[in-house]
């Protein structure tokens, strides 16, 4: 198909419609609810992150960290000795998965929308969640 006004001239609507229609993308919601956050979603529950070396001396320990009451021993322990930010046993450090994804989910999420990738508002939402 051609680009430009020809691609507009061939759908049989203007330029300026054309145009309209092509900016930022539209998302739809198939595993989340509007108005309803993802996180509600999920069984919680507050463990231990904790590893051992060979000698089972503990190299990594993380106490009360929030974690999907699904995952393995050792989702927790990669998740929270890998991924989770800040200084081990101070107030900035993360304690939650919730922390964790909300962190790459907003970060990702304000490079749209400053880019302009999402249609509306309710459509970066609808990506977010």
């Amino acid at each position: 198909m051609a680009t430009g006004t020809s691609q507009a001239a061939e759908l049989g609507v203007s330029k300026g419609t054309a145009a309209k229609a092509r900016t930022g993308l539209k998302i739809t919601r198939y595993f989340s609810r509007a108005g309803v956050s993802p996180y509600d979603e999920i069984d919680w529950e507050l463990r231990t992150a904790s590893i051992t070396n060979e000698k089972g001396k503990v190299v990594f320990e993380q106490t009360n960290v929030e974690i999907p009451k699904a995952w393995s021993l050792m989702a927790t322990q990669v998740v929270v000795s890998k991924y989770f930010r800040g200084p081990l046993g101070t107030p900035q450090r993360e304690h939650s998965v919730r922390q964790m994804i909300g962190r790459v989910v907003d970060t990702i999420t304000g490079w749209g929308e400053k880019d302009g990738y999402f249609a509306t508002d309710e459509d970066a939402r609808a990506f977010a969640d």
